[in-house]
C-alpha cells in the first residue's frame, strides 16, 4: 500500500472518530428524527463547521487541535444522546460539573468496559494524528470556496431569518427583529457538537459569577419571620404554569372541555380575574416568587424569595423545574434544601411535566415542606408538550412543523395543539392533586400561569406572547387553588376567604402573600393582597411589563 493511500486512510479514520457523536445523533436525536432532509442538513452544517479550522491549519496540527478541543469530550455528548436523546444541554453539563466526586468515581468504576473503550479510542486518535502528513487538507481552490461561500451562507440565512421574524412579529422594530434573529442563529450553535460544549461551559462559568454577585446582594437579607410550631407536617406546592390563557380552560367557560379532571375535583377553586404582571417568563416569574411588582422589579434581586421565606419559618424548601433555569431561578435553587432541573431542552419530545411528580415524591418526607414546580405547560411548540394520547383536537401541524407555519392561516391547527397541551395540563395538575391528597396531611396546591398567549385575536393580529402591545390574552391567566380535607379542617376561615375571593380581580403579586398566609406565616403578610384573607382588596387596573420591558397600566377586562 502506497504511503499516500495510508495517509488518506488515516485522515478518513480521524474524521470518522471526530464525527462519532454526530453519527450517533443522526440515529437517536429526537429533534432530527422527523426528517431525513433535516438529518442531511445537520450533517452538512457540522462538516462545514468542522472544516473551518482546516482553512488555516495543516493536517497534523488540525487533527491535534481538533483532538484536544473536540474528541476528548465526545463521551459527554454520547452520554447526553444516550440518556436524553439530544445533544448536550446546559442543564446536563451543569449536572456533570456539580456531581459529587465520590459518586462520579463510583459511576466510572461501574462502567469500566466503556471507560477502557473511550481511552483506547483516545490513544488511537492521537497516534493516527501524529502520523498524518503535515500538509493542508484542502487545496487552495477549496479553501477559497469555503472562504467565500461560508460568509455568504451566513448572511443569506441571517437575512432570511430577519424577514421571517418580521412577518411573525410585525409590530416589533427593525432593531429588535435583528436582535431576535441573532439570538436564533446563536441558539442553533447550542445544538452543534462541539460548539455546544464550549458555549454551555461559558454560560455556566458566567452564571456562576453572576450568582455570586447576586447572592452577595441578598445574603444579609432576612424577612424577620419567626419559626413556627406546627402539629401537623403540612405541605405547600406552587406550580408555575407556562403560556396558559384563562379562556382556554374548560372550568373557566371555554367551549371545549379541556379540563375534565379538574372540573370533578373537590376543594378546587378557579379564580375568574387573575392577571400576570408580565408577558414574558423572565419578567413574570420573579414577580410571582418575590415581593417585587411590575413597578418595583428590582426587589426581586434585592430580597430573598418565597421558598426562602418558608425556610425562615422552619420549612424545608424545594424547587423542581422543567425549564432551563435563569439567573433568578438558579439563585433560588441554590438556596433551596433540594432542587432538580431536567437535562432535556424544551424543543424535544418525551419531555412531560408529570415527571416532576416523581421527583417531588422522591424529595417528599414528613417534615414541613414547600415546593415550587416550574412546568413547561403550553410552551411553544405545543405538540411537544403532551403524549399522543392527549392529541384529541385535530388536525395539528404535527411533525411537519416549521416556524414559517406560524401564520394566521394555520390558526386552527395551532389552537388545536394548544388545547391539547391544556388538556395535558389538566391531567398533570389532577395527578399532582391526587398525589398530595393521598398523603393524608394538610396540603395546598396553588397554580398560576406565568403569562398567556395570543392567536391573532383582534385587529392588531398579535401572535404568541412577549408582544410590545399587550393583549388581555397575554396577561389574563388561569389561577387555581386546591386544599386537602385535612387542611380545611384546620383552616376553615382561610378556606372560606379563598372561596369568597373567587371573583375579586387580583394580579400575580397575591401568590407570595397568599401562600404564606395559607401556611399561617403571618409575620410579613399584607392581608390586602392575600386570597386567604377577608381583607383582600380588588385591583381595578394591572401594571404589566411588556416584551420591550416597558411598564404599562392595563384595565381589568
Amino acid at each position: 500500500m502506497s504511503h499516500n493511500i495510508q495517509n488518506i486512510i488515516r485522515i478518513v479514520l480521524l474524521f470518522a472518530l471526530l464525527l462519532l457523536p454526530i453519527f450517533y445523533a443522526l440515529f437517536v436525536a429526537i429533534d432530527l428524527e422527523s426528517s431525513w432532509l433535516r438529518k442531511i442538513a445537520y450533517l452538512a452544517i457540522v462538516i462545514i463547521m468542522l472544516l473551518i479550522p482546516a482553512i488555516f491549519l495543516k493536517a497534523r496540527t488540525y487533527f491535534i487541535v481538533e483532538g484536544v478541543f473536540n474528541f476528548l469530550f465526545f463521551p459527554i455528548d454520547i452520554a447526553s444522546l444516550y440518556l436524553n436523546k439530544q445533544s448536550t444541554s446546559t442543564a446536563f453539563l451543569s449536572n456533570i460539573f456539580h456531581t459529587d466526586m465520590h459518586e462520579a468515581v463510583e459511576l466510572l468504576v461501574s462502567m469500566w468496559p466503556a471507560c477502557i473503550l473511550v481511552v483506547t479510542l483516545w490513544i488511537l486518535y492521537f497516534i493516527l494524528a501524529m502520523r498524518v502528513e503535515n500538509e493542508y487538507l484542502l487545496s487552495p481552490f477549496f479553501r477559497k470556496i469555503i472562504y467565500i461561500s461560508f460568509p455568504m451562507a451566513i448572511v443569506i440565512g441571517f437575512f432570511a431569518m430577519v424577514i421571517f421574524l418580521k412577518q411573525v412579529h410585525n409590530e416589533r422594530s427593525d432593531s429588535s427583529t435583528i436582535s431576535d434573529a441573532i439570538g436564533l442563529v446563536w441558539m442553533k450553535l447550542y445544538k452543534i457538537y462541539p460548539y455546544n460544549l464550549y458555549l454551555e461551559t461559558t454560560d455556566i462559568i458566567r452564571s456562576s459569577y453572576q450568582q455570586n454577585r447576586f447572592q452577595k446582594k441578598v445574603v444579609s437579607f432576612h424577612f424577620g419571620i419567626n419559626k413556627k410550631e406546627y402539629d401537623y407536617p403540612a405541605i405547600y406546592v406552587l406550580v408555575i404554569g407556562e403560556t396558559a390563557r384563562y379562556d382556554h380552560f374548560g372550568i373557566n367557560g371555554y367551549e371545549r372541555n379541556t379540563t375534565p379532571l379538574l372540573a370533578k375535583r373537590r376543594n378546587l377553586i378557579s379564580y375568574d380575574s387573575a392577571f400576570s404582571q408580565a408577558n414574558l417568563t423572565s419578567y413574570s416569574v420573579p414577580l410571582i416568587l418575590s415581593r417585587a411588582t411590575a413597578r418595583e422589579q428590582e426587589k426581586a434581586y434585592q430580597e430573598r424569595s418565597l421558598p426562602e421565606a418558608f425556610q425562615e419559618a422552619g420549612f424545608k424548601a424545594g424547587f423542581i423545574t422543567k425549564q432551563i433555569p435563569f439567573l433568578f431561578t438558579e439563585r433560588i435553587m441554590t438556596a433551596c434544601d433540594y432542587s432538580y432541573s431536567y437535562a432535556k431542552n424544551i424543543d424535544v419530545t418525551d419531555n412531560y411535566d408529570e415527571e416532576m411528580i416523581t421527583a417531588l415524591s422522591e424529595m417528599n418526607n414528613d417534615s414541613l415542606q414547600m415546593f415550587v414546580l416550574h412546568s413547561l405547560g403550553c410552551h411553544f411548540r405545543y405538540e411537544l408538550r403532551y403524549p399522543q394520547s392527549f392529541a384529541v383536537y385535530q388536525p395539528t401541524l404535527g411533525s411537519s412543523f416549521s416556524y414559517s407555519m406560524i401564520a394566521e392561516q394555520n390558526k386552527d391547527k395551532l389552537v388545536n395543539a394548544y388545547d391539547n397541551a391544556i388538556l395535558y395540563t389538566d391531567y398533570f395538575l389532577d395527578s399532582l392533586i391526587q398525589y398530595l391528597d393521598n398523603l393524608n396531611r394538610p396540603a395546598v396546591m396553588m397554580y398560576m400561569s406565568d403569562h398567556g398567549e395570543s392567536f391573532w385575536d383582534d385587529e392588531r393580529k398579535l401572535s404568541l406572547h412577549g408582544s410590545y402591545q399587550i393583549s388581555k390574552n397575554e396577561y389574563h391567566v388561569p389561577f387555581l387553588i386546591w386544599y386537602s380535607d385535612e387542611y380545611a379542617n384546620l383552616n376553615a376561615d382561610k378556606v372560606n376567604a379563598m372561596s369568597q375571593n373567587k371573583t375579586t380581580p387580583v394580579s400575580s403579586d397575591v401568590v407570595f402573600y397568599s401562600l404564606l398566609d395559607a401556611a399561617g406565616i403571618d409575620d410579613i403578610i399584607d392581608s390586602t393582597r392575600s386570597i386567604c384573607s377577608s381583607c383582600l382588596v380588588r385591583q381595578d387596573s394591572i401594571w404589566v411589563v411588556t416584551g420591550s420591558g416597558a411598564v404599562e397600566p392595563m384595565p381589568v377586562p
